[in-house]
């Protein structure tokens, strides 16, 4: 009866990929002729997951979709957000699928329902791989951003100290670094360029950034803004000293992290060098 199933399910796959091919293949060229091939492995096969997208009518604008969305957008950029949000979901599909209709045609030809029971799990591996990687790019750029964010405070802190002008003291902080924050700081300048409110471009580097003490350094300068700038000295000083220590205590957190992470294998390595202690000791007596 297991058998049965497994010949069906394959049957309906193996069917759903010709159905796809011929429908969707050319639909989505364009989409899948825009798409980085050293990101995403074998973006011609795409139109799978692009196709199930569009054939049950797959919608964006659910709180989770719009989540992410957000999520994408602090490494993309608003603009591409979607576009990149709409590409990864693709390609979660048509990974998911050909894993389970590669595999459960197997366990059909094979006569083995693990090769099936594999293809499934294949499937949300797949799916949960793509997940992860976005996860741990958003992750590298807002721990890159917290490295940063204390000197910066620190040096418009130093210069607005000795009465250069905000604007100015930002421009000097952005050029005198490489990394992520100082590259969002030259997105700034350039919104500054534009003629962007000041209010504006803030609250636009806040959204950028994603962090929770950027958003609350926005507000501040937005505060700043509307009652002027008497207390915005200080102010930068004060989050500076906060920003350096939470900068120690995350070093810390990390490095007892690491620590943790590294007695699973230590265990390991241990329980085998008792083993090949103890069972020579054994066999000999």
């Amino acid at each position: 009866m297991i058998q049965i199933a497994i010949a069906v399910a394959a049957t309906v796959l193996t069917v759903g990929w010709f159905v796809l091919n011929r429908r969707y293949k050319e639909s989505f060229t364009e989409v899948i002729g825009s798409i980085d091939g050293e990101e995403y492995r074998y973006p011609e096969l795409f139109f799978v997951g692009f196709g199930i997208m569009h054939a049950v009518h797959y919608n964006m604008n659910t709180k989770q979709a719009r989540k992410r969305i957000h999520e994408i957008a602090e490494i993309t950029g608003k603009k591409y957000a979607q576009y990149y949000f709409y590409v990864t979901r693709g390609a979660e599909l048509t990974y998911a699928y050909l894993a389970l209709m590669g595999m459960t045609v197997l366990s059909m030809v094979a006569g083995s329902t693990l090769l099936a029971g594999l293809g499934i799990l294949l499937a949300a591996l797949a799916a949960m791989y793509m997940e992860q990687e976005l996860d741990n790019k958003l992750s590298e750029r807002r721990d890159a951003l917290q490295a940063d964010f204390p000197q910066v405070l620190s040096k418009l802190a130093l210069l607005v100290n000795s009465g250069m002008v905000m604007r100015e003291a930002w421009n000097k902080v952005a050029e005198s670094g490489a990394g992520v924050m100082y590259e969002e700081m030259k997105v700034t300048m350039q919104e500054f360029q534009n003629g962007v409110t000041e209010v504006e471009i803030y609250r636009n580097f806040a959204e950028r950034c994603g962090l929770k003490d950027i958003r609350r350094f926005s507000s501040t300068m937005v505060q700043n803004l509307q009652k002027g700038n008497a207390e915005l000295a200080f102010f930068l000083r004060e989050m500076a000293d906060e920003m350096w220590e939470e900068k120690k205590h995350l070093a810390k957190r990390k490095g007892e992290a690491a620590n943790s992470k590294l007695m699973l294998p230590t265990a390991c390595i241990f329980l085998g060098i008792l083993i090949m202690i103890m069972v020579p000791a054994f066999a000999n007596m």
